[in-house]
Order: C-alpha cells, then sequence, then structure tokens
C-alpha cells in the first residue's frame, strides 16, 4: 500500500478500533466505580445502556443521513459526540459531589456518537478503494475491531489500575486525533442520494420472515455475550484475587474465543448453511448459560465461559453474510445499520437485565437467559429458511440444486 492510502486505512480502523471501546472498557472499573460513587448493580448497568439504546434507534437511519449528507463528516461528527461524551463523564466525576445524573449524560452522547461510524467505514472502504485494495481494507477494518474487543477490558483495567476514573479521559484523548485523521486524509466520493422509494424497499426487506429471526439471534447474541461480561465485572472480585488488569484479562476470555471461531466461518458456510449455524450457535451458549451454576466453583467454569465465546463467533459471521448479501448493492448501507441496531439492543438490553435477576442471587440470571437462548434456537432451525435470505452462490453444498 502506498502511504497515503496507508494513512486512509489507518483513520478507518482506528475510527472501528475505539468504538468498540465504549463499553467494555469500563466493565473492569465497575466494581471501584460501585464503591467509591455509592452505585448500586443497576446503576452500572445504566451506564451501558445509555450508550446502546442510542444506537440502536439511529443506527438504521445513518446510513439515509450519511448518503444524504456525507459519511465523512458524519463519522467527523460522531468522534466528537464520542470523545465529548466521554470528557463530560470523567469531568463530573472530579468536579460534583453526585456525578451520576452527569455521567448518564455524557454516556448518551456517545451513544449517540458510537451508532453509526462502524458501519460507515466499511462503506467509504468500498467507494476509495478499488478491488485488492478494498479486500484488504474491509479485511484490516474487521482484525481492528477484533482486536478492540479483546483488548477493550484489558486496556481499562491496565489504565483504571492508575485511577479508576482515568477511561472516561481515554475516549477523547483517542477519537478527537482520530476525527481530525478522518477529516484531513479521506477524501469522499460524491454520489447522488439514494431515492425515498430505493429506501422503503430497502426496509421492506425486513418482511422476510428469515430475516426477522437473523435479527432476533442478533439481538440475543449480544445480549448473552454483554451480559455475561457485565456479571463477571461484578462477580470477579469474589471469584478470583488480582487487581483489574487480571480482571480485564478474564472479561476478554469470551471475546477472545469468539474472534478465534470467525477464523472458521467461511468453513462452516459451505457446510452448514445459515439456518444450521445460528441454531448452534444458540445451542452452545445455551449450554454454557446452563453449565454456570453447577461448575461456577470449578476449574471447568473457565472453559465453560469461552463456549459462551464460541457460540456467538459461529452466529455473528452468518449474520454478516445475511446483512451483506443482497441482489442490490445499495440497500446493503441500510441493511448493514438495521443489523447493527440489533446488536446495540442486545447491548442495551443485557447489563439492566441480568442486574434485575442478579438482585435475586449473583448466579440467577443463567438459568432463564439460558431457556430463551435455547427457545430461539430451536426457533430458527424451524422456521428459518436458507434461500429466503441467501443467493444461490452462497447456500450450503447440501442445499444447492
Amino acid at each position: 500500500m502506498q502511504t497515503a492510502t496507508r494513512a486512509k486505512v489507518a483513520a478507518l480502523g482506528s475510527t472501528n478500533f475505539i468504538m468498540v471501546l465504549v463499553s467494555t472498557l469500563l466493565f473492569p472499573v465497575f466494581p471501584a466505580m460501585e464503591r467509591f460513587l455509592d452505585l448500586s448493580v443497576k446503576d452500572l448497568s445504566l451506564l451501558v445502556a445509555l450508550t446502546s439504546f442510542p444506537a440502536a434507534i439511529i443506527s438504521p437511519l445513518g446510513g439515509i443521513i450519511a448518503d444524504r449528507w456525507s459519511r465523512k463528516h458524519v463519522i467527523t461528527v460522531s468522534l466528537a459526540l464520542y470523545g465529548a461524551g466521554g470528557l463530560l463523564a470523567g469531568l463530573s466525576i472530579l468536579f460534583f459531589p453526585r456525578p451520576f445524573v452527569f455521567m448518564l449524560a455524557g454516556r448518551f452522547l456517545q451513544g449517540l456518537g458510537s451508532a453509526t461510524p462502524m458501519f460507515l467505514t466499511t462503506a467509504l472502504a468500498g467507494d476509495i478503494f478499488q478491488s485488492e485494495e478494498r479486500h484488504k481494507t474491509v479485511g484490516l477494518l474487521e482484525a481492528a475491531n477484533g482486536s478492540g474487543k479483546i483488548l477493550s477490558p484489558i486496556i481499562g483495567g491496565a489504565i483504571g489500575a492508575v485511577l479508576w476514573y482515568s477511561p472516561f479521559f481515554l475516549y477523547p484523548l483517542m477519537a478527537l486525533p482520530v476525527a481530525l485523521a478522518v477529516w484531513i486524509t479521506i477524501q469522499e466520493p460524491r454520489h447522488p442520494p439514494m431515492g425515498w422509494q430505493d429506501q422503503k424497499e430497502a426496509f421492506s426487506l425486513f418482511r422476510n420472515r428469515s430475516r426477522i429471526l437473523t435479527l432476533l439471534a442478533g439481538i440475543v447474541t449480544i445480549f448473552v455475550l454483554i451480559g455475561t461480561q457485565f456479571w463477571l465485572s461484578n462477580v470477579l472480585e469474589t471469584k478470583l484475587d488480582g487487581g483489574k488488569l487480571i480482571r480485564g484479562f478474564i472479561l476478554s476470555v469470551p471475546v477472545i474465543f469468539m474472534m478465534l471461531t470467525t477464523f472458521l466461518s467461511g468453513f462452516l458456510g459451505k457446510k452448514m448453511g445459515t439456518r444450521l449455524i445460528i441454531g448452534t450457535g444458540m445451542f452452545l451458549m445455551a449450554a454454557s448459560l446452563f453449565s454456570v451454576p453447577a461448575l461456577f466453583d470449578t476449574w471447568l467454569f473457565w472453559p465453560v465461559l469461552a463456549l459462551t465465546g464460541v457460540g456467538a463467533g459461529m452466529i455473528l459471521p452468518a449474520m454478516d453474510t445475511v446483512s451483506t448479501s443482497v441482489a442490490r448493492s445499495e440497500y446493503r448501507g441500510i441493511l448493514t445499520t438495521t443489523y447493527g441496531a440489533s446488536r446495540s439492543l442486545g447491548s442495551a438490553l443485557a447489563p439492566y437485565t441480568f442486574a434485575v435477576l442478579m438482585g435475586a442471587g449473583d448466579l440467577a440470571p443463567f438459568i432463564p437467559v439460558a431457556a430463551g437462548t435455547a427457545l430461539v434456537g430451536i426457533t430458527v432451525l424451524l422456521f428459518l429458511n436458507n434461500e429466503e435470505i441467501l443467493p444461490e452462490e452462497l447456500l450450503p453444498e447440501s442445499e444447492k440444486p
């Protein structure tokens, strides 16, 4: 790659990396936050929900706004909001005796800022780069995304070990330089905006039963993944001796196994197809969740925890394939942002739901969540039809005519 190309890829990749840090960066410092600010587990869950709900609502509109304004402008403004929200939350801890309301306001700004950039970076890569360069760039963007998911709790634990509220200040320190880099390096080609009728037709694709089931699977998968990490952040102090950095490493375990499993996604797609992959992934997560209460005090707890990530690693790439496999390429922006909204909704619902269930005991969330996950898996296996959501060339070998 040429120097100018590397600069563009670095700016887009850094955007993806930063956006992934929005919630899990804070998980290792939640116990300290709970003590120093006299917060409850439910209060902590709101700090996650206030970033995810705006993203869930705004994401489907992000592609429309960017199409009619500018993807580069939307990404730059989003990064500025994201950094400003983190700064507001951090400063409120320093200057207000009861800062929680201001922290929630800051997190809401971060939710607005994190709603669309990750989806728009991929769209920009498709606009800017051609053929082999485009393929390499998309791969690097995915690598940045995955690295952020793995490193987020580790970074949060490392800097939180110095000052527990320091992760809030990392957001602006990272976001604002990246916003400047995107503004300087990206020259966005102009396209005529997509008409309202075409946009309506793109959204009408979700009348499809199989596509709705993949959206439901996305909600449940992220719900389980984020909920498990949130739960871990609150029980690790009693489960494991060690500081915030060790806690960060442990919180990364499900995500590490999720990323390792995604490397098999191409092979699994050819052999199993979307219906069987999603159904199997759901049952793996359900089995993991069912096993946690029985194995919590044994060494088997850790491999069972990793199984959650394996299930998620099967499901999410299958969803990505569905969201991008449409006959008209101009529909992809709306489809990918809508699927992104489903993930944000799962992230928003998970912490508060787990916090409420934990009121009945630390291990109380797992049986009902496992049952719900298994039910979704059964529904997918019974009612999802690969031919309704995939082109012929992406059907599993056993279903091709």
